[in-house]
């Protein structure tokens, strides 16, 4: 028999999970529960997009790294990513190198990204952490304020906080900064050394009476924890799978989307999807599409990663006029060299026409 898993207020089928392996992590969560969504919390839910194709994007700097995020710049960015298939935009995120941006910056951008992301049908999920709860209080009260549909936070990252109480009182106080927004939390352990269990964050912020924790973009490898979110939280949180592969996801529960970081693999994605769920045969084209991601993504690798992807945005359409200009420090810009040969690359693999 299939295991069906709740997805967006739908049952979709999922293959069969390991008889021993679901033992075990269904051991794990029997003693969890998630308690009903509150009326706020149902709004907050019903206001996100039903799939939640996530995108962080890139920040526009000049030659000189002041920040360059013009209406023009930041409408190009936001009708290209909803032309890939991107519903949710997280602002700024890793990609976007939020740690090198001042609060004024910071401000500046979220501003810009609500702007045109509501023109272009985006819901935007400002990211206000920083290590300052006073200054991450501060960002949250102004994506508010603009019109943001959500705020995130990481937890402090410099040091190791495992003290999961601890952290949901950080993300409690950052959250007084905007008590009408949903709270998402931003879960990447491998760079903040917070390696705590989302599963018992979610459930010390229920005990504590943390109703604005909503969701999690997991950027973790740790699939048994994956599935125990899904298992007892996924009609009740909006759950946002990150790692690679993508295929993962689909065995052991889907969460309400994907964070895809790069907005040019949303199609990849939607098709890897489409392929997986329409019958066990189609599951082999999945499985190409995702080993041409993961194809493409070693190229951008082997040429500057995050760096090498900034350049590719003057061959899209609705970007095809604008510079993003290089990254900011300690972050380098490729050269002209390894952009020509950047492109061969992709050339060599299909890239501007399987997307």
């Amino acid at each position: 028999t299939k295991q069906g898993i709740m997805v967006s207020g739908s049952v979709s089928k999922q293959p069969p999970l390991l008889p021993c392996l679901a033992v075990v992590l269904l051991a794990t969560v029997a003693t969890e529960a998630s308690s009903p969504p509150t009326p706020i919390q149902k709004k907050w839910l019903e206001a996100m997009p039903e799939e939640m194709v996530l995108h962080a994007p890139y920040t526009p700097f000049r030659a000189d790294y002041s920040l360059n995020a013009t209406k023009t710049m930041v409408d190009g960015l936001a009708a290209q990513a909803a032309a890939f298939g991107v519903t949710t935009v997280w602002v700024p995120g890793t990609m976007g190198q939020f740690e090198t941006l001042t609060i004024a910056e910071r401000k500046e951008l979220v501003a810009r990204w609500v702007e045109a992301g509501h023109r272009h049908g985006l819901y935007i999920i400002a990211h206000v952490g920083t290590n300052s709860i006073e200054e991450a209080r501060d960002l949250a009260a102004h994506a508010q304020k603009v019109g943001a549909d959500a705020i995130a936070s990481v937890p402090p990252f410099y040091g190791s906080v495992t003290d999961v109480d601890a952290i949901v009182a950080f993300l409690g106080e950052i959250a007084k900064g905007a008590a009408e927004l949903p709270l998402f939390y931003y879960h990447i352990p491998g760079t903040t050394h917070a390696t705590i269990k989302a599963m018992d964050l979610f459930a010390s912020a229920q005990n504590i009476g943390l109703h604005s924790l909503m969701g999690v973009k997991y950027v973790s490898t740790d699939m048994g924890d994956w599935f125990n979110l899904v298992a007892t939280y996924n009609t009740t949180k909006a759950l946002l799978f990150a790692p690679e592969p993508k295929l993962a996801s689909f065995g052991l529960g889907i969460g309400r989307g994907t964070v895809l970081a790069e907005d040019f693999f949303a199609g990849t994605y939607r098709r890897m999807k489409q392929s997986f769920f329409s019958s066990s045969s189609a599951s082999t084209n999945a499985t190409l599409e995702q080993a041409w991601k993961l194809a493409a993504g070693a190229v951008f690798g082997q040429y500057g990663g995050g760096s090498a992807e900034r350049t590719v945005y003057g061959r899209f359409p609705h970007t095809c006029e604008l510079d993003l200009g290089p990254p900011r420090l300690p972050s380098k810009p490729i050269t002209q060299e390894q952009k020509k040969e950047l492109f061969k690359a992709l050339d060599s693999i299909d890239f501007w026409n399987r997307l």
